[in-house]
């Protein structure tokens, strides 16, 4: 005798499988969840204890700080003399500079500026020539012996014994 189908019999199983299915699915889904969270991890690096070696601290410098305004002044010096090495033009050239510079302070910066209508080479000699004095001035002369040079500069006066200069000074200490 034949068995007939009935159609219930088709939709149970049929939602049987459906539902075995869904399992097995969620079942693959929650395996490659694992399978990812879990590749990268990498147990972290032994703590080692090391106990610090006390070193000596060194003394603490103190920064010097310049002041914000400069002071700006002519000097007037034979050039064509102090270009060609004389001895008394030098020593004006650092007497007058000197003169300049309070007493007790110590300049820190120096600009000095040549003189040529043109703004020519010899201005720029001038004021390299000019620069090797204070570096000399600073040997004898504790006001200078920290101070830095800028670049050689022109004024394009018509004055050509004219030398203009700006000194920074450091900053004094609040009392």
């Amino acid at each position: 005798m034949k068995r007939r189908i009935l159609k219930e019999d088709i939709r149970g199983s049929f939602s049987m499988s459906a539902g075995w299915l869904f399992a097995d699915l969620l079942l693959v889904l929650a395996m490659l969840f694992l399978a990812a969270n879990t590749m990268g991890i990498h147990p972290p690096p032994p703590v080692v204890h090391v106990t610090p070696t006390p070193t000596p601290s060194p003394t603490p410098k103190i920064l010097a700080q310049l002041e914000q305004q400069y002071q700006e002044f002519t000097i007037h010096v034979n050039t064509a003399a102090l270009l060609n090495g004389d001895k008394n033009a030098a020593n004006s050239v650092m007497q007058q500079i000197s003169s300049n510079v309070p007493a007790g302070r110590s300049v820190g910066l120096i600009m000095v500026y040549g003189t040529d209508p043109a703004c020519g080479v010899r201005a720029k000699e001038v004021s390299a020539k000019v620069y090797t004095l204070v570096k000399k001035l600073g040997q004898t002369d504790a006001a200078f012996d920290k101070v830095a040079e800028y670049h050689t500069l022109c004024n394009p006066q018509s004055d050509v014994n004219a030398i203009t200069i700006d000194i920074f000074l450091f900053a004094q200490s609040p009392a």
